[in-house]
């Protein structure tokens, strides 16, 4: 690639000596070819050093230059080409200042026998050609590599994404696992919980009046076993719906929900147990109450009743339940301060429980003492049914 302006060079000459360092100077530009892509600068550099000193063309800077506009950094660049330029500058001029059959681009015409040579314009324009051919195979290069580099990045963020996905997905697992056991928690409280405490009060009012004359010894041991088999019942629903996957939690738990017609039975089996109630319960289209809300408000009512017969025994509740579409559920239980309320007796889990509920439901929830009563008040929101 470097033989025509060698050649034309070594005419010029004549000097042996001179024209065998250029015929060595054109093979180290040749064989400096092979490091153009580790160290593209110091080939293009040294290549446009050897074109100044040596009649040699500037195709070696030029090559070494598209490598360094694809691989380094602006400073590079501009050394780069500025080496690359002036070496095609003064080749250019060097081959634009020789005569005769020594200049490289000129051509006899077969009908004159004239010699023509190319002019300074067209040398400029070769010139601009060659520079723009180099910058243009660099960036093309480069772009390539930088295609290549997104690629490759893509490539590792998309995996990194799976991954993440992956660790959302047992995290949401694993959350929807500690809501089912806080919702167990929760049931195995509001329902166990409830029947021991109305087997804990038969047997204390048993073993008060157990020998007194025309106790019903009988009767109260009915209640008591009716209360424990109802525990045993509800335990096992709890266990058995740990075995079953799938199902909404509000329904997975301890069976359908109960419904808001439920509410007396569960103050008669109070009652019965020996808790003086005073009950007031006003629905308006019971059967139409949402499941959700019904196990709520009838949750609410059972966990208010077993924490009055625990922290105030023998006192007084009073149960007030108001529900209508649109306006909501209204429950307030009152009770008499006993020994334990109202100074952190137990482990506060019921309010907790119905504190939760409420809120879950969108509702509010609020508890404490008030005079010499203890209150619960819960407000649930019941939307009106829809045309």
């Amino acid at each position: 690639m470097f033989s025509a302006s060698a050649a034309a060079s070594f005419a010029s000459t004549g000097n042996t000596g001179m024209d065998g360092l250029a015929l060595l100077g054109a093979f180290a530009v040749g064989i400096s070819m092979v490091w153009r892509a580790r160290w593209p600068l110091a080939v293009c550099v040294g290549t446009a050093v050897a074109a100044l000193v040596m009649p040699l063309d500037p195709l070696g800077p030029l090559i070494a230059l598209s490598w360094v506009i694809a691989t380094a950094g602006r400073r590079q660049i501009a050394i780069a080409t500025t080496a690359a330029v002036t070496a095609l500058v003064v080749a250019s001029a060097r081959d634009l200042a020789r005569t005769g059959d020594k200049v490289l681009f000129s051509a006899v015409s077969e009908v004159t026998g004239s010699r023509q040579y190319l002019t300074p314009t067209g040398y400029s324009i070769l010139v601009a050609v060659a520079l723009v051919a180099a910058v243009g195979v660099g960036l093309t290069r480069r772009y390539r590599a930088s295609a290549q580099a997104a690629l490759v990045t893509a490539s590792a963020e998309h995996h990194r994404a799976e991954a993440l996905r992956t660790q959302a997905a047992q995290l949401r697992t694993e959350l929807s696992r500690q809501d089912e056991r806080e919702l167990i928690a929760r049931e195995m409280h509001d329902t166990v919980a409830h029947q021991l405490s109305l087997v804990s009060l038969h047997a204390s009012a048993l073993e008060v009046t157990a020998d007194d004359p025309g106790t019903d010894v009988g009767e109260a041991a009915r209640s008591m076993r009716i209360s424990a088999h109802r525990a045993l019942d509800e335990m096992r629903t709890l266990i058995a719906s740990l075995r079953t996957a799938g199902d909404a939690f509000a329904e997975q738990y301890a069976g359908p929900a109960p419904r808001l017609d439920d509410l007396p039975r569960l103050l008669d089996d109070a009652r019965s147990a020996g808790v003086d109630i005073g009950a007031t319960v006003f629905v308006q289209q019971a059967d139409d109450a949402p499941p959700a809300l019904t196990r709520a408000v009838y949750r609410v009512v059972q966990e208010s009743l077993t924490n009055a017969m625990k922290h105030a025994p023998g006192a007084r509740v009073d149960v007030d339940v108001r529900a209508r579409p649109g306006d909501g559920v209204a429950v307030t239980v009152r009770n008499a301060l006993g020994s334990g309320a109202g100074r952190g007796g137990g482990a506060g889990a019921g309010l907790v429980g119905m504190r939760e509920r409420a809120e879950s439901l969108g509702g509010t929830f609020a508890a404490g003492a008030e005079g010499a009563t203890f209150a619960v008040r819960v407000h649930l929101p019941w939307a009106p049914p829809t045309a």
